[in-house]
């Protein structure tokens, strides 16, 4: 009977979780995005306007999505000129001169790194409290919860 090595073994073992541990991020279709969207129920907030329908705002952020592809590992670089920028919260948010300000938006609904989620690169409300690397995964649960976060708390 052959033995079976144990760094041999470990090593396949590490290889295989690694492997099925890194997700990707996927084209997704329109209809999964508004069955998803609809699904969530995220609530219509008066700052959208007194008329705008459950199904005028899943129709919204699924036009919104489209920008990106429906790429759900879609992410944008903005560099923005300092002299336009204008924190949202100026004892949350402080930068020195020579900073570079650079928006980087995440995922399918292009969630900033400066308000939505914490990208490790720059300071961030992150209001989702999270990484921004979920959104950039073949799940778009976590990005609708979040873009619903936002939604209410405005």
């Amino acid at each position: 009977m052959k033995s079976v090595n144990p760094v041999k073994m470990l090593a396949a073992l590490a290889m295989v979780f690694l492997v099925s541990s890194v997700t990707e991020g996927r084209i997704i279709s329109k209809c999964e995005l508004k069955e998803k969207v609809e699904a969530a129920q995220i609530e219509v907030i008066r700052a959208m306007g007194d008329k705008m329908t459950q199904t005028e705002l899943t129709a919204r952020l699924v036009c919104l999505a489209g920008a990106t592809g429906f790429n759900t590992s879609f992410v944008k670089t903005i560099p923005a000129k300092p002299k336009e920028y204008k924190p949202f919260n100026a004892n949350s948010m402080k930068l020195n001169a020579t900073q570079r300000l650079v928006w980087n938006l995440y995922g399918v609904f292009q969630l900033s790194d400066q308000v939505a989620c914490d990208s490790g690169m720059k300071p961030s409300l992150n209001i989702c409290n999270t990484s921004c690397t979920a959104f950039t995964d073949d799940d778009v649960t976590d990005d609708i919860a979040c873009l619903s976060t936002i939604i209410s708390s405005m």
